[in-house]
């Protein structure tokens, strides 16, 4: 490596600097604050850290607000309420284009992000000259090169530090690294196109000066390096594009890797000690290698390396994985396996599934991870053929979590819930009704002690006991699904009856709503029998029947009413109508969501316009928003 670096070798390079031959003008031209190459690792790179900083103190400040406060934000003074409304309404609203099936980010990002266009727009593109006025009369970088430089190497440690599982914004900020990568992305093309910034104007420099040859001959090391560099790094951020992952995840996971690695390996010659170059990347270091190796020991430490996982195959074609747990976890929270009995590939490639299970009581008892995958390519077909030729088998895999999940304070302050779900989202909401029932409390108004009454025609309360009670905490729960499969409904039908089963030997009760909404070919090919009136939620007129299931109990029975519809369900109409009944009970609402792009999209935005009737004064309560894409990476 040291042939490859400029001897003597040094962690920084001098910023000694003698005008001469400049004249006195020049030399003071030359040593203007945006002009002088040897405090521009000051002027442009620190300026760029401390940027990235603020926003991330910003969100760590809303954090511990937000968790020192901890009571119900809707019962605040009204000025509180209408602030948690706008915040509410830039974190959900969000763009749907059908006809490119794109979802964008919600605006308060899309703000975010303008914010950092125009901070990079005018720290780099503002100030002049882009080019020196004279042949290397004050060296042979150019001003536009040197800012952009210094610049996108400044982004590097926060790329990397929103890349990993596990790390230090999420620990600070709250938010799930998932919820990172929006970030990670939008980083890494500014860090690429700074990049690009760097690297023109020196070819159109030397090209104008006619000595492009006798530059890389003489700096090898700058321009080979730099080169290489620019080439892997254009690979990583446009082959992480999700076609290509949707392509090959494994595929795409190792040349990520490997390209990460010569990308790193080639920038680090490129910079050469430069000035205080390789300060960024013992920043990296340090922000990435501890947050990379953690879930490793963690894994090996804590959860085990001989861990088996047992594999079926659901009536509905879902793959069923249980392994064996002794910690705890919370709704919507998903956990990265890692099968070494599947060959070398997957072995060295981790998958995230979400958990479609509840932890036990008291925590760290012995619990079941529970995950129900929907087979499509890749590595989820090998795992379902698998299953189908080998039922019940046991295979070796690493757990690694869990990662992601709801607030479960928002969860425990919502007064009503209502979690949708489409397709393989079923087993998504399982653990919400789990985790409802058994935590569960009278359904009264806490002010005045008298019973809420239930104004939902449409669906019927099924008759569950609390284990345990909460001074605060949800008093109603209704789950909508939507599926395109029959088989779906009838499994997921089944399946909340046998958890509910759990829960029917003591007198106490809840008040959980299921409706299953057959789309598409299913609402079609559904059995016409015990009809009921169609759904006035629902998008179109089509056979509709209600299905009611009753598992017996020693002592008591679980009864599940649950309706079902055919065609879309009118998601906004939805959450407009449970909106409405908690205005009026003076209560919050908690919605939560787990489905395709069009869903999300749908409800996020409807949650978005009722926190901008709050914020009119139009309507009371609170709203509360949680969204667990399909597919986050």
């Amino acid at each position: 490596m040291a042939d490859w670096l400029t001897a003597p070798l040094e962690l920084h390079s001098s910023r000694a600097f003698e005008c001469d031959p400049l004249t006195t003008e020049q030399c003071d031209y030359y040593k203007e604050h945006w002009h002088f190459w040897y405090i521009a690792d000051y002027v442009f790179a620190l300026p760029t850290v401390a940027f990235f900083m603020c926003v991330i103190g910003t969100f760590i400040i809303g954090n511990v607000v937000s968790q020192v406060l901890g009571y119900r934000s809707f019962r605040g003074p009204p000025l509180w309420q209408k602030l948690v409304a706008i915040l509410r309404y830039l974190s959900y609203r969000a763009f749907h284009v059908r006809a490119l099936r794109w979802n964008s980010a919600p605006v308060g990002i899309l703000l975010l992000g303008l914010v950092g266009t125009i901070f990079f727009f005018c720290m780099d593109l503002v100030p002049q000259p882009y080019y020196w006025p004279s042949e290397m009369l004050y060296g042979s970088s150019p001003p536009l090169a040197t800012r952009s430089g210094w610049m996108a190497l400044a982004c590097m440690p926060f790329v990397f530090a929103t890349a990993s599982k596990t790390n230090w914004i999420t620990l600070l900020t709250g938010v799930s690294h998932e919820r990172l990568q929006v970030f990670h992305r939008w980083i890494s093309y500014a860090f690429f196109i700074l990049a690009l910034l760097h690297t023109f104007p020196f070819i159109v420099y030397h090209i104008r000066w006619h000595d492009m040859e006798a530059q890389f001959a003489s700096s090898l090391i700058f321009y080979w390096t730099g080169i290489v560099a620019l080439v892997f790094q254009a690979w990583l951020t446009f082959a992480s594009h999700s076609i290509i992952r949707n392509f090959g995840y494994e595929f795409f996971k190792i040349t990520h890797l490997f390209a990460v690695v010569v990308f790193i390996v080639t920038f680090f010659w490129h910079c050469d000690y430069t000035l205080t170059s390789w300060d960024y990347f013992i920043a990296t270091a340090a922000v990435y290698v501890p947050c990379y190796c953690y879930p490793w020991l963690r894994t090996c430490f804590e959860y085990g390396v001989r861990q088996k996982a047992q594999i079926s195959v659901e009536e509905n074609g879902f793959i069923r994985i249980t392994i064996p747990a002794k910690f705890d976890w919370s709704p919507g929270q998903h956990c990265f396996l890692r099968f070494t009995s599947f060959g070398l590939l997957h072995a060295i490639s981790a998958h995230p599934f979400t958990i479609c299970s509840s932890s036990s009581i008291p925590p760290n008892g012995q619990s079941d991870l529970v995950f129900y995958i929907r087979h499509q390519g890749g590595f989820t077909a090998s795992l379902y053929q698998f299953a189908v030729e080998h039922p019940g088998a046991l295979v070796s895999v690493l757990v690694d979590g869990p990662y992601g999940g709801i607030n479960v304070q928002k969860y425990h302050d919502s007064d009503h819930l209502l979690v949708i779900a489409g397709g393989s989202g079923a087993g998504w909401c399982l653990p919400f009704i789990e985790r409802f029932v058994r935590y569960s409390q009278i359904p009264a108004d806490e002010e005045h002690g008298q019973p809420i009454p239930s104004n939902d025609k449409e669906t019927l309360p099924v008759k569950v006991p609390r284990t345990h009670r909460s001074a605060h905490g949800p008093v109603s729960l209704r789950v909508i699904l939507a599926t395109q499969d029959v088989n779906s409904r009838t499994w997921f039908l089944q399946t909340v009856s046998e958890l509910l089963s759990k829960y029917a030997a003591t007198d106490s009760s809840s008040n959980v709503h299921v409706q299953v909404y057959l789309t598409g070919e299913a609402a079609e090919i559904a059995e016409p029998s015990n009809q009921i009136p169609n759904d006035p939620a629902s998008s179109k007129e089509s056979t509709s029947s209600a299905e009611k299931i009753t598992i017996p109990n020693e002592r008591k029975k679980a009864t599940v009413s649950g309706k079902e519809f055919g065609g879309r369900p009118e998601l906004p109409l939805i959450v407009q109508e449970e909106a409405t009944k908690v205005a009026e009970a003076g209560q919050s609402l908690g919605v939560f969501v787990c489905g395709p792009i069009t869903m999300q999209n749908d409800v996020g935005n409807a949650v978005a316009h009722e926190n901008l009737n709050i914020l009119r004064g139009a309507r009371a309560g609170g709203v509360y928003l949680h969204s667990e894409h399909f597919s986050w990476a």
